[in-house]
């Protein structure tokens, strides 16, 4: 299982697609810093992946994570992630 970090905004830069080209469907997405902004895109509940934001960059940015499917969390809960996925790959 592979955590992947999406790092920049889905406006700006085409990172969530290229890793959704090549994501395997046990991997999980986490969404951070300018990420966050992808909880704005219709198609992410799209995702049949696990789907995790970070609450600290979402209140950052004044985003709520209406989606039922995106599980918010805290970097404690993101340090834990790291260390049970076998690989991390940043998206940015």
């Amino acid at each position: 299982m592979t955590l992947h970090l999406i790092q920049k905004s889905p406006f700006t830069t085409s990172v969530l697609q290229n890793c959704l080209d090549v994501i395997n469907e046990e991997d999980i997405i986490l969404l951070m810093q300018d990420g966050v902004y992808s909880c704005q895109l219709p198609t992410l509940s799209t995702i049949e992946n696990r789907i995790l934001v970070l609450r600290d960059d979402l209140d950052a940015r004044g985003i709520q994570a209406d989606k039922t499917d995106i599980e918010i969390i805290s970097y404690e809960n993101f340090v834990t992630f790291c260390t049970q996925c076998k690989n991390i790959i940043s998206w940015y």
